[in-house]
């Protein structure tokens, strides 16, 4: 246990320019997911519940990008606060999205934990994208009536949820953290090193 407790020591000791990334990587986000917010609403309401599936894992998508480049313990919560700030006064169900969605950081999170936040590959982040998107789903489950739907619905819910969450969250936020870093504007993270490495 004691090799593991500098890791997280040094983790836990978050810099002025950390909560900077979080909070660019969320409000910026935030104001370019605006538009998806009113869609899904929209594409629920004209196609039914199996819709939310072809978005929801965008929403997660901020967190993920924020907890991949600044690799500190509650990067992907902190994150979803300032989308929240964003969400809230500039639509009209700020709350139904955002408490979800901030939840959905926590579930985002739970495979970092398991790795003790030391590996940061494609298999964790497909892994904490899917875990954002079912963690999501529990949350509005029951608001949402989806318990009384046929069963293969739910059932397509449940995996539809979780593949978005991995795919539009997890392999996407991977795939443009490591764009950007290739830029070299986060030359002073970690992730330009493993960027580097991997090229």
């Amino acid at each position: 246990m004691a090799s593991i407790s500098p890791r997280w020591s040094s983790l836990a000791n978050w810099e002025t320019r950390d909560l900077l990334v979080v909070a660019a990587l969320g409000i910026v986000p935030g104001l370019a997911l605006l538009p998806v917010v009113f869609a899904g609403f929209t594409i629920r309401a004209a196609l039914g519940p199996l819709a939310t599936v072809l978005n929801s894992g965008l929403f997660y998508l901020p967190g993920l990008v924020a907890l991949y480049v600044v690799r500190k313990p509650g990067a992907s919560v902190l994150n979803g606060i300032f989308v929240g700030l964003v969400w809230v006064p500039l639509t009209p169900f700020g709350l139904a999205v955002t408490i979800p969605t901030i939840v959905a950081r926590i579930g985002s999170e739970i495979p970092f934990v398991l790795s003790r936040y030391g590996r940061y590959d494609l298999p964790v982040m497909l892994a904490s994208g899917a875990s954002a998107g079912l963690l999501a789903l529990v949350i509005i489950y029951v608001p949402s009536s989806f318990h009384t739907l046929a069963l293969p619905m739910q059932v397509g819910l449940v995996v539809g949820h979780g593949l978005s969450g991995a795919v539009l969250s997890g392999f996407l936020g991977k795939l443009l953290a490591d764009r950007l870093a290739r830029t070299g504007v986060l030359s002073t993270y970690p992730i330009a090193t493993d960027v580097a490495q991997n090229t």
